[in-house]
């Protein structure tokens, strides 16, 4: 083994902590690469788009509230359902969990930051821009208003045309690329980067938690981008996938979305119910109990998720 106080381990420890010290100024805010300042931002960014989320549903139960409301039309009021599920969905409830799982995971393993830490930061940028271009789609008059399944033929050209579906697909596209560079950064962390005295049985449950969720995200979210991309080729090129008369189906959306639909279920709940599983047996001051068959129930929770759709 090599020295670690050698020059070269010396070298290396200094240029790691030269990539992953936040800059200066703003320049050094944009081009962070901490995994800290990285989950806390995925996390604000989060909650910011749950709170505009919320106001949306807020409006839409405003119209509800009594008969004959006229505070939306119901063009505005179907924008406004498709945009506080997608908001909630795409960019909510994952960025969110995983933003606390990219703050927390590398503390709780022993690990100094991230593998990719470059790579983390690719995804928020992504992430913030697939949320913001999203957003943008209401100051173009073109907000989508095909739900957030964004079911064909609904939302192909000829019974939705306009700009609406493209601002959907795009922007859920970045959302779910950011949500796989995520996926695979814990993946690596958890499984390559624990501390040399931790082995795979010893993790704490919350870094298993996260590690099935990740296989799922790996595995689920690609499908939906690639449906999504599909759907945009056909509503700006001209290809044919999803018309019967011309030798697509709609079907193929509905399967490769509900790839993506079940798991995401799960997805949401496990971080979550990781947390609990890791607050309970601190504050109760005692070992959980049945720690393997917990290990083996989120494991197969992973893999059942993926046997249903609709």
């Amino acid at each position: 083994m090599s020295d670690l106080n050698s020059p070269d381990a010396q070298a290396m420890k200094d240029r790691l902590a030269e990539v992953w010290n936040n800059g200066t100024g703003l320049i050094g805010q944009l081009t962070a690469v901490s995994h800290s300042t990285l989950g806390l931002r995925f996390v604000a960014t989060g909650i910011g788009f749950l709170m505009v989320g919320g106001l949306l549903s807020m409006f839409m139960r405003l119209q509800l509230a009594w008969s004959d409301q006229s505070v939306l039309n119901h063009a505005l009021y179907n924008q406004l359902m498709t945009m506080h599920g997608t908001t909630m969905m795409f960019l909510f409830a994952v960025p969110v969990m995983e933003g606390f799982a990219l703050y927390l995971i590398p503390k709780m393993i022993g690990a100094r930051d991230v593998p990719y830490p470059r790579m983390t930061a690719f995804g928020y940028w992504c992430y913030l821009f697939g949320g913001l271009l999203l957003y943008s789609s209401f100051f173009f008059g073109a907000a989508p208003d095909g739900g957030w399944f964004m079911y064909v033929p609904l939302s192909g050209a000829e019974f939705t045309p306009g700009l609406g579906p493209d601002f959907w697909l795009l922007g859920v596209t970045f959302a779910e690329i950011a949500a796989v560079t995520a996926s695979i950064e814990l993946i690596v962390a958890i499984l390559k980067t624990r501390a040399p005295g931790m082995a795979i049985q010893r993790m704490p449950l919350f870094a298993w938690y996260v590690l099935v969720t990740a296989f799922m995200i790996a595995f689920g979210f690609p499908p939906l981008i690639l449906a999504s991309l599909l759907l945009e080729m056909e509503r700006a090129f001209g290809f044919v996938f999803f018309e019967v008369s011309l030798g697509g189906t709609p079907l193929l959306w509905q399967h490769l979305f509900w790839l993506f639909g079940h798991p995401e279920v799960y997805i949401i709940f496990l971080p979550a119910a990781g947390v609990v599983s890791t607050l309970i047996p601190v504050f109760a001051q005692r070992p959980i109990v049945g720690y393997t068959w917990i290990v083996l129930a989120v494991i197969g929770t992973g893999f059942l998720s993926f046997g249903l759709w609709v």
